[in-house]
């Protein structure tokens, strides 16, 4: 057919040599394939670097069909949509760059959920299915009326000595606390019972324990359901003034109400 039969050190003949300056094997058409991956190096994005035909010749270490010269994860199983890298949650966030990356969430925090949608990420809100204010860490801001109530209820709650028994005198703070929790039906209560250091510190710790349970006793005969309360006793372990003074000892013998939105 007047081609030359001249074999160019690879044994391919020039006419069938799709590559005939550079020698390379007959079952790629004499061209070469510096990496041995079955690519010719011609049709070998990464020709120095052993990959399969799906990758153009370049490796693909997680198997996810995404050659590593184009993952952005090459060493983690993720998806064509984030150029190779995980988003576990499905919220179009890849999982480096997501603060929660198994709770789908907006760019906006960072890949973490805002529940209430009241600007408070959920993992910065301590009230995170009741919107809030930013200044009040997510939760919702007490009023002022009943902040004064519960202050009152500070050192105002009274009871027998050495007992648990509550005072009649007392009763109407008391009230006013249960009123409280009616009017505000989001609201869960925290009762905490404190002493001063007279006396032994774990009898201390027990009768602080059984004022704080009669407060909140008192407060369900009121009909406030119980599963919107706990009841506990630190005795004398957070004292707010010296224990040294009448007065400091005064203001440690305390029954404390902390309000929580949630359960």
């Amino acid at each position: 057919l007047g081609c030359p039969f001249v074999f160019v050190s690879d044994g391919v003949a020039d006419y069938q040599d799709f590559c005939s300056d550079v020698p390379g094997p007959p079952s790629l058409m004499g061209c070469p394939d510096s990496d041995n991956d079955g690519i010719a190096d011609k049709d070998d994005q990464c020709p120095d670097l052993a990959g399969n035909a799906s990758g153009m010749g370049c490796p693909d270490r997680d198997l996810d069909s995404i050659p590593d010269n184009k993952d952005a994860c090459p060493d983690i199983f993720g998806l064509k949509s984030m150029n190779g890298c995980p988003d576990a949650d499905g919220d179009g966030i890849t999982d480096a760059d997501d603060a929660c990356p198994t709770v789908a969430g907006t760019k906006a925090f960072n890949g973490c959920p805002d529940t209430d949608e009241d600007g408070v990420a959920d993992p910065d809100d301590l009230c995170p299915k009741t919107p809030g204010t930013i200044a009040n860490k997510g939760c919702p801001e007490i009023k002022e009326e009943t902040k004064k109530i519960f202050e009152k209820a500070l050192t105002g709650i009274q009871f027998e000595t050495g007992k648990a028994i509550i005072r009649k005198t007392s009763y109407g703070i008391l009230n006013n606390v249960a009123q409280v929790m009616v009017e505000n039906p989001d609201y869960f209560l925290d009762i905490k019972g404190h002493t001063d250091n007279a006396g032994d510190s774990e009898k201390n710790k027990i009768l602080s324990a059984e004022r704080a349970a009669s407060v909140m006793d008192y407060l369900v005969s009121k009909g406030i359901d119980p599963e919107r309360m706990t009841a506990e006793g630190f005795g004398d372990t957070q004292p707010v003034m010296t224990n040294d003074t009448k007065e400091g000892r005064a203001a440690n013998r305390r029954v404390e109400f902390v309000v929580r939105f949630e359960k």
